[in-house]
């Protein structure tokens, strides 16, 4: 997945539109709406955000709302009432989104879904920031591809769990992603074998999800899992290693980065493989900026707006990332 040129184009130019009118942006309120506040992914996601309103000269508040839809509405109300003049939300079900959606419009104040997308009751998109999920997952697909191949799991009984959120559209993109890349990639494996696990979007979740799949398949000697986020990758991990696999017996890869350092800190072999990597504060600085630009100069939101991920590995995660994300 690429950055298209017009993209990079059109974020240069509203980087400097910010940095020109920074002054007059001090009367401007922005804010941000967020699930899963204490997770590392949404801690960076809201900082970003910060940062980039304030540097722009405008106020910032955020508001975490866990996955509890009715606050999130009464969020909404209030941040509307206490005169923001742009909201960018991560819904904690992707069912708010019309809701959302349409009292954004009444009360005509811009919107942007990070992570998330979401729709008006007619269809059309939210202006969307993050990723482009179905080929991120189409990346995980593809190196566990490479991983099955050099390890040489042709010959063993394998297993493929899907570990989904089935809320979260997102999610289910990823998974779709990872799990075509791999048939795609491995023709011969057959797709029955791939297990559909629901799962609540939580490590502690995954575990409990995953302990009950070994369970119930104990013929199976190694097992290939991918998820929507690190979390369900980490959880599958533990799961394993709690159940007495070794760690080559199992190969995962997450998205988001967030568990890279808890899964590569230590240094010992484990089946959480590797991470795709977001700077998920690079999402939340971008949907401030679309959100000021439109506000400040009347620039039409982009309806997609997605950044590139990092492969993270235990091979490079000491030399390339560990200064960067663990602290």
């Amino acid at each position: 997945m690429k950055t298209t040129t017009k993209a990079l184009a059109t974020l240069a130019i509203l980087a400097a539109g910010l940095m020109a009118g920074a002054a007059s942006a001090d009367d401007i309120k922005i804010g941000y709406i967020n699930k899963m506040g204490e997770h590392p992914w949404f801690v960076a996601e809201v900082g970003g955000a910060k940062k980039a309103a304030e540097a722009a000269g405008a106020t910032f508040v955020s508001q975490d709302v866990q996955f509890d839809s009715n606050l999130t509405i009464t969020t909404f109300d209030t941040m509307v009432g206490d005169g923001v003049k742009g909201i960018a939300i991560v819904v904690p079900d992707k069912a708010l989104g019309p809701v959302i959606a349409e009292k954004a419009k009444a009360a005509k104040i811009p919107l942007v879904a990070v992570d998330d997308d979401i729709y008006y009751q007619d269809g059309t998109q939210v202006p969307y920031v993050g990723m482009n999920a179905y080929n991120i997952g189409a990346r995980v697909g593809d190196e566990l591809a490479k991983l099955y191949k050099a390890g040489g799991w042709a010959s063993k009984e394998v297993r493929i769990a899907s570990i989904e959120d089935r809320k979260a559209d997102t999610c289910m993109q990823r998974n779709k992603g990872a799990g075509e890349a791999f048939l795609k990639a491995v023709p011969d494996f057959k797709p029955a074998n791939i297990l559909r696990v629901p799962y609540d979007n939580t490590m502690v979740n995954a575990i409990d999800v995953m302990t009950t799949t070994l369970t119930a398949n104990p013929g199976v000697t190694n097992w290939i899992f991918y998820s929507c986020n690190d979390d369900g990758v980490l959880g599958a991990a533990r799961a394993l290693e709690n159940a007495g696999y070794a760690p080559d017996q199992g190969m995962g890869i997450g998205i988001d980065g967030s568990r890279a350092c808890e899964a590569f800190g230590s240094g010992k072999p484990s089946a959480f493989r590797g991470t795709m990597w977001l700077n998920s504060a690079n999402h939340g600085a971008l949907a401030v900026k679309i959100l000021l630009a439109s506000i400040k100069d009347g620039t039409k939101l982009p309806v997609q707006s997605f950044t590139d991920p990092e492969y993270i590995t235990a091979d490079n995660f000491a030399s390339d990332y560990k200064a960067k994300l663990c602290h």
